[in-house]
């Protein structure tokens, strides 16, 4: 097989990132560090991007998660500015994913040690999960049931959380010794897992009692709302809405 220069790939610049002053309190032995950082004022100015996805409901909008622990909303119709700034992370957001059941709904993770759920519109996050403390290197809404999600970690753990069950700690996990894990996927078609080592291996796991694929469209959006509504009450918040 070969690749011809002459034939590559088309690419458009979507949008710059640019960098957004924290209003997290940080460190002053941290700040002090950055300001003796010198000679790098250009790059500054620019945030690194590391994951991103579009809407399902409008395929212009997305959202991308950044080094600096922010995530935008942004659009392919505006080059020069972010549409919404969601703030809440301490660390680099490695996923960021919208609910397939929820259009207003998208999950993150990060190498903060957690994962937040958020919506549109509102800049801080509705509910935080941690377990552990390891990096979070991937988030993955099932597509079969609307109230779960799985992560991969740095602790070499899979994990399996349920809305409907807990947000305190997951419902499953599979640990490996050794190893980190960097990503994770959930099959549409069986109840199966099968998440990415740092070992350059795969590894294929069995889901039991998750698989809800035969319920109604409607059933899933109502399970997941009834969830969110359950679980806000608990922290606080005032509505998903």
């Amino acid at each position: 097989m070969a690749l011809d220069d002459m034939q590559g790939l088309e690419h458009t610049d979507l949008i710059k990132l640019k960098r957004t002053v924290s209003k997290q309190k940080v460190n002053p032995a941290a700040a002090a560090a950055m300001r003796n950082i010198k000679g790098e004022a250009f790059i500054s100015r620019r945030s690194s991007g590391m994951s991103f996805d579009f809407s399902r409901r409008d395929e212009r909008m997305y959202i991308a998660g950044t080094e600096d622990g922010h995530i935008y909303k942004c659009s392919t119709s505006y080059s020069e500015q972010y549409l919404e700034t969601y703030s809440g992370h301490l660390g680099p957001v490695y996923r960021v994913q919208w609910s397939p059941f929820q259009s207003n709904l998208f999950i993150s993770s990060s190498a903060d040690w957690s994962v937040k759920l958020w919506t549109e519109g509102k800049e801080n996050a509705l509910l935080t999960f941690q377990s552990a403390n390891d990096e979070v290197n991937d988030v993955q809404w099932c597509p079969t049931n609307s109230t779960v999600f799985g992560t991969a970690t740095s602790g070499g753990k899979v994990e399996i959380w349920d809305l409907a069950a807990s947000t305190l700690k997951p419902v499953a996990q599979h640990a490996c010794d050794g190893r980190k894990f960097s990503c994770m996927l959930f099959s549409e078609e069986s109840p199966v897992v099968v998440a990415g080592g740092s070992n350059g291996g795969v590894q294929v796991l069995r889901l039991l009692d998750v698989d809800l694929a035969d319920d109604l469209e409607s059933v899933q959006t109502k399970r997941l709302d009834d969830a969110m509504r359950a679980n806000i009450v608990k922290t606080g918040v005032v509505s998903v809405q």
